[in-house]
């Protein structure tokens, strides 16, 4: 028998408190707040040091720092065959490995009261170390120290050169400026190389674009005695700057991110290699391409560096002591969160010059069939590119939403109707790309990708803006694959997915271009023998800037090219109009 108590209101209100007390309590550690204290913090320091004016221009190698008898870095001599001889510990003042890198802004803290800091430098056994110096800092006049190649490598060159560092901001945000340091000096000791000595880069330098034009009187020139040169103004963008001497000769850059890129053939200064067995120069001197950022300013000093070459044909390598080229960035721009560069190309077969504007000003007026124009800076956002003809009618337009930092071509070309239209293309001209590898550490095994970048770029990308080519195979001689982004290309539709087809910097060997008609199931096709085939010194922009010294013309020069089929394989197409394949640089 079930016999059902009543419970009193008081015990009933009791026991629901009772309850409500217990969730509250069990739920107070999912409300507890996470303390932001107990994140990590990565960085190598956390010492808030205040910079001074005066920065160390590091060119000789220096290693370790010794400011007013306190040793700021942890270098030490080791031998090559130490397994740990590139392993040093952080210091508070180099928190990375120790070490002075190639630039250094000292700290305010190690200045006296009168503005002076007593240094010294120390390299490894073979370049020495520099006597002590008593380094002022000026607030007013920021002030570079230069620490070139000691003499004990090369004649008559000075402990340190002091120049003024220009910090007045470009008087247009979308330029840089650039000027030029003259540092050059003679090798101390003669080599014996297979091809010959080293030659001689002394005396006036002067800076060039990547055909040999020459950027500016400002900057043309330059003694050793005068040093340095006006900071010259430009607009942004990726350049491909060259250094020439009196004589038009190519000063090699210094500063490679690829090795290859340092071995010099002595006596001419350009890349050297092995070719059939034999040391051979490549006729190409290096240079890098850089993008220049809005609001940055950048000097690029000559000074002796240290470089190799082939010392047999088994590609054993030696040292040499040559004049080189490095880019300095004097101050850091800012994140380019504003401009973008446009230019037009009139693919659009009969066709009178044709002009092209942007959000209703002109980027080109009357463009010749068959040209690209030059670049124009713009600002991000939506942006409406109009393609208009002689008499102003619009042609074709396009509406696109333009984002910073990028680089844009604009195509006007016809669709399989003849009616014109614009696609826009997007070129990367950054020279990041991703290399995989494997990694074989137990459970941890598999395939790794990495972000790398290219400072000497080969690279292709293939469009097909001719409405009688359905699909368009491009291949190198002999129906060689180009590879997947220039397969079954059609009409003004651009590839997006790994466009470029990237070749090496030791890609010395002649080669041709050829375009097929194909099909999705037939590749390469047959071939297109009415469309001339592209030979690659057309890479070449002016046989005269390597003729005029008696140098080899390469079989191509570095850059970021598009190779874009124009105009009709119709039989009855006038000659003008006859499908070719044309070359569009984009780099400077």
């Amino acid at each position: 028998m079930t016999m059902n108590i009543p419970v009193p209101p008081v015990i009933q209100r009791l026991c629901a408190v009772t309850v409500c007390m217990f969730l509250i309590l069990c739920g107070l550690p999912a409300c507890k707040k996470e303390k932001t204290d107990q994140i990590p913090d990565n960085r190598a320091t956390t010492v808030n040091r205040a910079p001074s004016a005066t920065r160390i221009v590091n060119m000789g190698g220096y290693l370790d720092v010794v400011a007013n008898g306190q040793k700021l870095t942890s270098y030490v001599y080791k031998s090559p065959n130490d397994p740990d001889a590139l392993k040093y510990t952080g210091t508070p003042y180099f928190p990375e490995d120790g070490r002075l890198g190639s630039t250094w802004m000292i700290p305010q803290d190690l200045f006296g009261k009168n503005g002076v800091a007593l240094m010294k430098f120390d390299a490894d056994r073979a370049n020495g170390s520099l006597p002590e110096l008593a380094i002022k800092d000026d607030y007013s006049h920021p002030k570079d120290y230069y620490l070139p190649l000691g003499q004990q490598v090369a004649e008559g060159q000075p402990d340190y050169v002091i120049v003024e560092r220009g910090m007045a901001q470009p008087s247009r945000p979308d330029h840089f400026k650039i000027r030029i340091l003259n540092l050059c000096a003679q090798p101390k000791e003669s080599i014996f190389s297979p091809r010959g000595p080293v030659e001689d880069l002394r005396g006036p330098v002067t800076l060039a674009y990547a055909d040999g034009t020459l950027v500016s009187e400002k900057t043309t020139g330059i003694s050793v005695a005068q040093k340095v040169s006006e900071y010259v103004e430009l607009p942004y963008g990726a350049y491909q700057f060259k250094v020439l001497t009196a004589d038009g000769r190519q000063i090699p850059g210094a500063a490679a991110l690829s090795d290859e890129n340092r071995l010099i053939d002595p006596p001419t200064s350009t890349i050297g290699l092995v070719s059939s067995g034999a040391i051979v120069s490549g006729n190409l001197t290096f240079a890098p391409v850089f993008s220049y950022q809005p609001g940055g300013i950048y000097t690029i000093v000559i000074s002796p560096y240290n470089f190799s070459y082939l010392a047999s044909a088994e590609e054993q390598r030696s040292g040499a002591i040559q004049n080189g080229f490095r880019i300095i960035t004097d101050v850091s721009p800012s994140p380019n969160t504003t401009y973008f560069r446009l230019q037009g190309f009139n693919a659009l077969p009969g066709s009178e010059a044709v002009s092209f504007r942007v959000n209703g000003n002109m980027l080109m007026n009357k463009l010749p069939y068959g040209q690209v124009s030059s670049y124009s800076n713009y600002i991000q956002g939506p942006t409406r590119i109009e393609a208009l003809n002689a008499g102003g009618t619009v042609l074709a337009a396009a509406e696109e939403q333009l984002r910073p930092g990028q680089n844009y071509t604009a195509w006007l070309y016809p669709d399989a109707t003849g009616k014109a239209k614009i696609v826009l293309v997007a070129n990367d001209l950054s020279g990041q790309l991703y290399a995989s590898g494997t990694v074989n550490n137990g459970s941890n095994s598999g395939t790794t990708f990495k972000q790398v970048r290219e400072d000497y770029m080969f690279d292709r990308r293939f469009l097909n803006l001719s409405p009688d080519m359905p699909y368009l195979t491009c291949t190198f001689s002999n129906g060689l694959s180009a590879g997947r982004a220039a397969v079954n290309l059609q009409p003004g539709v651009p590839v997006t997915e790994q466009p470029y087809i990237r070749g090496s910097s030791l890609y010395f060997l002649p080669y041709e271009i050829m375009a097929y008609r194909s099909a999705p199931d037939v590749v390469p096709g047959a071939w297109a023998k009415d469309i001339t085939v592209l030979t690659s010194d057309r890479f070449v922009a002016r046989r005269e800037l390597y003729e005029a010294v008696g140098r080899g013309v390469p079989t191509q020069e570095p850059g970021i090219f598009t190779i874009a089929l124009i105009g009709r394989t119709d039989n009855l197409a006038p000659a003008a109009e006859k499908a070719k394949m044309i070359i569009v640089k984009h780099n400077r």
